[in-house]
């Protein structure tokens, strides 16, 4: 067998040589996305001990990691004997960007900001859309962590966030403003206290001819703003509100957002 490959940005997904690698439910799993999660840097002991056990540490966590870490690497073949590291501060696990799906999206996002720093907007699209194409859905369902979950996993989804609002400005500056609504609605559905993809949603309608329909968006945001946060959208939002009630034409014009 040779090196595995790993996705974490969906269920969590071992395989090699063509074929999926059983990873038995419970400690394993929870260890391995641990060490994928900060993959090629040494995780300590006191991390792994909290994703392992949450509030609930076993007497002698490193002896019991230790054990955990040996079921894993026999769980993933001798030929990867090298794959995971030991030190005296915790455990490494090696890979490459194509052997992790997460690597590659960091990858392809930070070149997509290098087209789009240099004017290659088309680059830059379709860079995010690739990095974007890699997230199969909720991360790591199947691995069970409470302190995962609430520590690591919101900061993940953020990423992917930053990356679709990166990639809806581009395609937005590309005059693709048609094929973004049916999405941009989906989205404000699921995030509704995200207010860029409301912004990017008016904008394309406004810039489809459908100015009505962003007005009513805007009202629908509003009220959920209003309602779970008690706020009012933020300035850039009430100005674009502002310039569709005028008739402004709105050119497309990249913003300064960082992904």
């Amino acid at each position: 067998m040779h090196r595995p490959s790993f996705r974490i940005l969906g269920p969590l997904e071992v395989t090699a040589d063509g074929c999926r690698v059983p990873v038995p439910a419970g400690k394993q799993r929870t260890l391995l996305a641990t060490l994928l999660l900060g993959a090629n840097q040494i995780v300590s002991l006191d991390e792994l001990t909290e994703r392992l056990w949450d509030d609930s540490p076993p007497r002698r966590p490193r002896g019991a990691v230790h054990t955990y870490v040996t079921r894993l690497r026999q769980t993933l073949g001798r030929p990867t004997a090298g794959l995971i590291h030991t030190s005296a501060a915790g455990y490494l696990i090696e890979v490459s960007p194509a052997d992790l799906d997460l690597i590659r999206f960091r990858e392809l996002v930070a070149r997509a900001r290098a087209a789009g720093k240099r004017g290659d907007i088309a680059g830059e699209s379709a860079d995010l859309a690739e990095a974007l194409s890699l997230w199969r859905g909720p991360v790591l369902p199947d691995v069970r962590s409470d302190s995962l979950h609430r520590d690591v996993v919101p900061c993940l989804i953020e990423e992917r966030l930053r990356a679709l609002d990166r990639r809806h400005e581009a395609d937005l500056a590309l005059g693709r403003h048609d094929r973004l609504i049916g999405e941009l609605r989906a989205l404000t559905g699921r995030h509704p206290l995200h207010e860029r993809f409301w912004r990017h949603l008016m904008l394309a309608l406004c810039r489809c001819g459908r100015s009505a329909e962003a007005l009513e968006a805007y009202a629908a945001m509003s009220a959920c703003l209003r309602d779970r946060l008690g706020v009012c959208p933020g300035p850039e939002t009430r100005d674009l509100h502002t310039a569709i009630l005028r008739g402004v034409p709105l050119v497309a014009v990249r913003s300064d957002s960082k992904v």
